[in-house]
């Protein structure tokens, strides 16, 4: 009897260890969700291939110097780490997860057997062990957006399409078969240009798959705050401006043509052409226009501190200014001395 006893005992330890491995395992392993109204970047900063993300008091940047590789600093340029060896971009952020489009190889090899062959497509990787990543669409595409519980992307080639998949990998979904830039979202809605046919300013729920028309502009590159839109007026020689949702009223910024721009808390910073162009920026209201830096250029993106930016045509040097205070153009040299040592540690 006593014998029996002992392997009942034995049993049930087994099976309340076997419970607390898998309950363990699953409490590590599964993929919380997000509060409603959760948006994995800015809409100026997607438009510009996502290249910077700030979340939680970091900032995840794709190293240009370091063949866009992931790394990790404080706002203020200290403590940067390595984090991916791969090259990613479209970079989005929500209290546990990273996500980011991956399209190549990178500059060296990591650890784990998902780093031994490098290939595209959406992906979600842990903030607290990055190495541990895994790939929720094995897809050629780009503009990458978190926005609540799933993940919004275009697909290129021959599938032309925007396409969602839930953060836990599990659902995808086609919603639109359109080229759009599906990054500006406000209230779970998404605003886009209607370029299927007369250019309008749209907006997308992702619910019901439906779109409504939402101002009968022709607007590109909308970034929406509140009942404000700014964006290019294709209508009008692409130039800069702002629209009331409201009451419908437009408010030209800058009449020159725009090729680029991102918005801040405080400035709207742009890319004009023509004969003389200029990354320039002016507060939102309009008043205070100022030349950032003579010349052409690109990957706009944004920080709490800083502005970072590239010729175009040129992946380095990275550009970087003030977000809000003066202007003072300088080079991102902590971004370049972090992959010197990263590649003399190799």
């Amino acid at each position: 009897m006593k014998k029996k006893i002992i392997i009942a005992v034995c049993i049930i330890c087994l099976v309340l260890v076997g419970a607390g491995i898998a309950i363990s395992n699953y409490i590590v392993h599964r993929i919380p969700k997000n509060p409603a109204g959760t948006v994995g970047n800015t809409s100026g900063n997607l438009y510009n291939n996502g290249l910077f993300c700030e979340s939680d008091g970091y900032v995840y940047f794709a190293n240009a110097y370091d063949a866009n590789a992931l790394y990790r600093m404080n706002p203020d340029e200290t403590d940067m780490q390595k984090l991916i060896y791969t090259e990613v971009s479209s970079l989005n952020a929500d209290g546990k997860f990273l996500y980011y489009y991956q399209g190549g190889s990178g500059s060296g090899t990591g650890t784990g057997l998902g780093f031994i062959i490098s290939t595209s497509g959406i992906y979600r990787a842990s903030k607290k062990d990055p190495r541990n990543a895994a790939c929720l669409d094995r897809v050629n595409g780009k503009y990458v957006l978190l926005a609540d519980n799933d993940v919004y992307y275009t697909s290129s080639g021959d599938d032309v399409s925007l396409k969602k998949v839930s953060t836990d990998g599990k659902n995808k979904d086609t919603l639109l078969t359109l080229d759009i830039l599906p990054v500006s979202v406000q209230n779970s809605t998404f605003y886009y240009m209607n370029n299927e046919k007369d250019l309008h300013l749209m907006a997308l729920d992702p619910k019901t798959k439906t779109s409504r028309q939402v101002l009968a502009e022709d607007v590109y590159m909308p970034i929406i705050e509140g009942s404000t839109v700014y964006g290019i007026d294709v209508h009008d020689g692409y130039s800069l401006i702002s629209i009331n949702t409201a009451s419908g009223t437009k408010t030209l910024l800058d009449s020159s043509r725009v090729d680029m721009l991102n918005v801040t808390d405080s400035y709207i910073y742009y890319q004009t052409s023509g004969d003389t162009p200029q990354l320039k920026r002016i507060r939102r209201d309009g008043t205070g226009m100022e030349v950032v830096a003579e010349g052409t250029y690109t990957n706009i993106n944004a920080t709490s501190q800083y502005v970072y930016f590239t010729r175009f045509g040129a992946n380095t040097p990275v550009y970087k200014t003030a977000v809000s205070g003066a202007v003072n153009v300088t080079t991102f040299d902590a971004a370049s001395q972090a992959a010197m040592q990263n590649l003399g540690n190799k």
